[in-house]
């Protein structure tokens, strides 16, 4: 089984987002006056043709990888855009020049080939420009699509950056909660030694004492009014050894979180996420509850790195037999790419051994749905005799991205 296949990374369609959606309706809207301005019949199919292009040339520079594909959609757009200026003067062919020159830096390497681009791109709009306008004050209309073409590159940087920030918080944030948690399990272990080391052993003592006196009162003969407080001392001290024990096993047992937690891990993930609980909670063991938690809390993790800025959605589903829970992102949004935080491969794996440890399954992979990836976890419920139930949705752990270790 092959734990590191970056099957994320493949070409294909970016998730189609409300953003891609608005400049896709925008552009219709324009064109579709453009070619109401347009004169005679011909004239207006050879610009609606040019239109279709255009929004053509924009769903590959937006939507597609790797970015040769990209950057030739949005040379398409930027060219169809000059030439409806050039036929319909009084139309918006400007706007899909512009919009081509806010897609086509971020599709060219950095350096010499994106400067001479947007070069060659602004002169030809400002000349275009010109002409249509029969004024030299058009030419100022490429240093627009410069100015834009610059703002968008610093724009894609600036997010590339918060997307890196919000996956790296979210490794922060799981690390910080396990230090914590660490801290915690060593003062209880700390406290369980001190239990055990001096309480315990302190009443255990006292039980052996009080036991050799009865010993004696009975060999002496002594009355009922004197062993019976006796008696009732060495049973005292016999049960606050039982419960010191017990004291002592339930500290060295550590803190354990369940799914009434994920409420406040959920809402306290640094990008967007949403809760959802259905049917009515059963019973579940603390074991059960403390899998699923640290699953939900890697596959968030994972999101954060591979799918940053989508929303994620945490589906909690209590059966009469089993519990659900399912975590999904709707993918890399249109024009963006991964924080580039990597894990470590094996979270996955971890993950996976745990729900199983307490008799429940796991899988993962792209969501059957749509655009996204999910990860699915059932367990037991209390009653439900070790049987989860249905089997769990296609795919398994092996087939899922890497992550960091847990």
């Amino acid at each position: 089984m092959d734990w590191s296949t970056p099957v994320w990374e493949a070409p294909g369609w970016k998730t189609l987002d409300r953003g891609t959606l608005r400049g896709a309706t925008a552009m219709v809207a324009c064109l579709a006056i453009t070619v109401l301005a347009a004169h005679g019949t011909t004239l207006r199919i050879i610009v609606g043709a040019l239109g279709v292009l255009a929004e053509l040339g924009m769903l590959l520079g937006r939507r597609v990888t790797p970015s040769v594909l990209g950057a030739l959609g949005a040379t398409l757009t930027i060219g169809t855009g000059l030439a409806i200026s050039l036929l319909v003067p009084a139309g918006l062919g400007s706007v899909p020049v512009l919009a081509g020159v806010s897609v086509l830096p971020l599709r060219l390497p950095a350096g010499p080939v994106r400067t001479t681009g947007v070069a060659v791109v602004s002169a030809a709009f400002g000349i275009s420009i010109m002409v249509v306008t029969g004024s030299l004050a058009g030419l100022l209309a490429g240093v627009g699509a410069w100015l834009l073409a610059d703002r968008s590159v610093e724009h894609t940087a600036l997010q590339t950056e918060r997307d890196r920030a919000v996956a790296l918080l979210a490794e922060v944030e799981a690390s910080r909660q396990a230090l914590q948690e660490a801290a915690a399990v060593e003062e209880r272990s700390r406290i369980a030694r001190e239990m055990h080391d001096v309480l315990a052993h302190s009443l255990a003592g006292l039980s052996v004492q009080l036991q050799a006196v009865r010993a004696v009162a009975n060999r002496e003969g002594a009355p009922a009014s004197l062993t019976g407080p006796i008696d009732r001392a060495a049973d005292l001290a016999r049960d606050g050894v039982q419960e010191a024990r017990a004291a002592v096993g339930a500290l060295r047992a550590g803190p354990r979180r369940g799914v009434d937690d994920l409420k406040g891990l959920v809402g306290g993930f640094p990008g967007e996420a949403r809760l959802r609980v259905s049917g009515h909670p059963g019973e579940l063991g603390a074991e059960a509850g403390h899998a699923l938690y640290r699953g939900v809390q890697e596959a968030l993790t994972n999101a954060a790195r591979y799918a940053t800025g989508s929303a994620i959605d945490v589906d909690v589903a209590w059966a009469q037999r089993e519990l659900q829970v399912d975590v999904r992102d709707h993918g890399v949004p249109a024009g963006r790419g991964g924080s580039g935080v990597k894990g470590g491969g094996t979270g996955l794996r971890s993950m996976a051994e745990r729900i199983e440890a307490v008799g429940g399954t796991l899988s993962a992979g792209p969501a059957p749905d749509g655009a996204g990836w999910r990860t699915s976890m059932r367990v037991p419920v209390a009653g439900a005799g070790g049987d989860v139930g249905s089997p769990a949705p296609t795919g398994s752990p092996a087939s899922g991205r890497p992550t960091g270790p847990s």
